[in-house]
């Protein structure tokens, strides 16, 4: 299986790595190779640990108001990330480009 990594420059040197498929597993690494490498082996040890399980809730959620924003914004971690509107531009301009070639 494939996992993206977003290799982030810090301002005080390093790179940050975010797994958008594993939110709660983030790094920090001196060099680019060194960032990639880390998250293989995060990656890897964190999935030889997991197990997915799928239940049925046959009960429906109550119907609330449709909460304002994007997705990443309504729990506040990511809000004031930049990253997320560099991220989504490129994810529409491949979709777009991906539907003109159709």
């Amino acid at each position: 299986m494939q996992y993206t990594l977003i290799l982030t420059e810090k301002a005080e040197g390093g790179i940050q790595v975010t797994i958008p498929a594993l939110p709660a597993c983030t790094l920090e690494a001196a060099t680019r190779d060194e960032a990639i490498r880390l998250a293989h082996e995060a990656i890897a040890q964190l999935v030889s640990r997991s197990e997915i399980v799928q239940i049925d809730i046959p009960q429906q959620p109550r119907a609330t108001g449709q909460p304002r924003g994007v997705p990443w914004e309504w729990f506040g971690e990511a809000k004031a990330d930049p990253t997320w509107d560099a991220l989504f531009n490129h994810l529409e301009q491949r979709r777009e480009a991906t539907r003109d070639a159709e």
